[in-house]
């Protein structure tokens, strides 16, 4: 069966217009046995460019530059635009998304030749949480308790200034919002909680009912959540960090794993809520201004992944305190922003990227290498960075999400972008899937602009089989397997996403909604003068 991952396309000509105004490029095609031509001006292919960003998609090339005076007309000019016609357009039928999109497909003229029909790939909107007031830092669903978590922070610059402009009253800098579902299918917000200081995390362990929030001040605010309510209680603020940003939080239904702008890590029982272990990571740090930024607690084997500002992911044994280091995973320059584990890899978002690292057995940490990275190609560091990642283990796609508000989504044997698109104004700095129904499948994103989207992705495997023009097969065909173990490789990039606000405008979709003994804690040893040491918390515990 033919399909549209079979169609071939070339720029191979460029001629004078009829008036001899400007210049018009030939594009022939071929599509199993059919085969036919199109002319475009520069014009036309800069309308494509523009349509295709006021429908969301993100990834999109640049049009080349436009002369000063109008056409070029040498012959020199003319062929080095048509070259640069030809990458672009091979660039948009690269990607599934644009490839089947319908602004694509009448540009190129695919209906008036093709008869088959074309499924659209590019994700939906089902419905957006909003509080537009601050950005989102952090996301919780909870399709057991019927509830979506978000936690709000400030993030202006303008934060502690008084802010005569905006919206937001100077103390209030951050909130908690739950919204819970209705037998009906709708949804209203149960419950707030205003700040007079930022909100920087947030996590929920299910099996205790209980939401954690971490504040700027260093504190972890603990809510229980009775059965069948949707309303939670505050039951007690954990002061863990020295009234320094509790920066990352990540729960297990054992234990609960914080880093602190401090440079601390702890480590508590989710129950007795008593410390287990912890200790102050600064002089594993590259430099005094470097701090923790993130983590994620590998609790079936005992361990915390901490990454770092300075690029590092540190690697501890957890099940004693204090916690035992035992390998750095260098990454590169730039923070560690986000991580998450699949069944056999560590994803690490850092710099413009997603590495894909191996997942070592407890003890063999020190063979812990690289795969391969995630890219898209003209979402270079320079212009932005990434903030945030989730995966979708059963269907083997990796979602990312950038500085700019775009989302990307890769299949997880291949290290080029199957789609991309503008999911927020700014700032995608939290992503969770949901694969079970009656909630999923669908991907959450949080983003700068306060809204919490809820994404369908309603593609196959098949839909997602990336295009490359013959010349090009081998430079495209990169998976992990072939790659193997490899340090940062440029030329792995993909794409470039343009961006705008304007809502998709696609065609229907379908809603998914449908339905031992514990030692206890001197509080005093934690407020003591700072200590560098790993091992400052032996005198927390008596």
């Amino acid at each position: 069966m033919t399909t549209l991952a079979d169609l071939s396309a070339n720029v191979y000509k460029a001629g004078p217009t009829w008036d001899h105004t400007t210049y018009q490029y030939y594009i022939q095609l071929k599509y199993g046995d059919k085969s036919w031509e199109v002319a475009k001006r520069f014009s036309e292919f800069d309308t494509l460019l523009q349509s295709l960003v006021s429908n969301r998609f993100g990834g999109l090339p640049k049009l080349p530059a436009k002369t000063l005076l109008g056409s070029p007309m040498d012959q020199a000019a003319i062929d080095a635009r048509k070259e640069q016609l030809r990458i672009l357009l091979q660039d948009l039928l690269l990607r599934p998304d644009t490839r089947t999109c319908a602004a694509m497909r009448q540009f190129l003229d695919v209906p008036g030749h093709v008869e088959e029909e074309i499924r659209q790939i590019q994700p939906t909107p089902l419905r957006s949480f909003e509080d537009p007031r601050f950005g989102v830092s952090g996301i919780c669903v909870a399709p057991d308790a019927h509830l979506v978590m978000v936690t709000h922070e400030d993030s202006t610059h303008l934060s502690r200034l008084g802010r005569v402009w905006s919206v937001v009253e100077p103390d209030e800098l951050g909130a908690l919002h739950l919204w819970a579902r209705n037998g009906d299918t709708s949804w209203k917000r149960s419950f707030s909680q205003t700040y007079g200081i930022k909100v920087r995390s947030l996590c929920w362990e299910p099996e205790t009912r209980q939401i954690f929030v971490g504040l700027e001040d260093g504190k972890i605010e603990v809510f229980q959540l009775k059965p069948g309510e949707v309303k939670p209680e505050a039951t007690v603020a954990l002061e863990l960090h020295h009234k320094s940003p509790v920066t990352h939080l990540s729960v297990s239904s054992r234990r609960l794993l914080s880093v602190g702008f401090d440079t601390a890590m702890r480590v508590i029982d989710v129950r007795t809520r008593e410390l287990r272990c912890g200790g102050r990571l600064l002089k594993r740090l590259r430099s005094e201004m470097d701090h923790l930024t993130s983590c994620h607690l590998d609790d079936a084997n005992d361990r915390a992944l901490i990454g770092t500002s300075g690029g590092d992911v540190f690697i501890l044994d957890i099940s004693q305190n204090p916690p035992n280091f035992l390998h750095t995973v260098e990454m590169g320059t730039k923070p560690v922003s986000d991580m998450a584990l699949t069944q056999e890899n560590l994803l690490v978002a850092h710099s413009d990227c997603i590495a894909a690292l191996t997942l070592a057995p407890r003890g063999e940490e020190s063979s812990i290498t690289r795969l391969g990275n995630y890219r898209v190609k003209h979402l270079h560091e320079s212009e932005v960075s990434i903030l945030s990642v989730a995966a979708a283990v059963q269907r083997d796609l990796v979602f990312g999400g950038y500085s700019d508000g775009s989302i990307a989504v890769w299949s997880m044997r291949a290290t080029e972008a199957v789609l991309v698109l503008q999911g927020h104004q700014c700032d995608v700095t939290r992503l969770v899937w949901v694969e079970d129904p009656p909630w999923g499948p669908v991907l959450y994103s949080g983003g700068g602009d306060g809204k919490v989207t809820t994404w369908n992705l309603n593609g196959s495997a098949e839909d997602f089989a990336s295009w490359a023009p013959a010349s090009a097969a081998n430079l495209f065909d990169r998976s992990f397997s072939a790659l193997g173990p490899q340090d940062n490789d440029p030329a792995l990039s993909a794409f470039e996403p343009s961006f705008d606000s304007v809502p998709a405008r696609l065609g229907g979709y379908s809603d998914p909604f449908t339905l031992g003994e514990s030692r206890r804690v001197n509080p005093q040893a934690l407020k003591t003068e700072d200590s560098d040491s790993d091992n400052e918390l032996v005198d927390a515990f008596h």
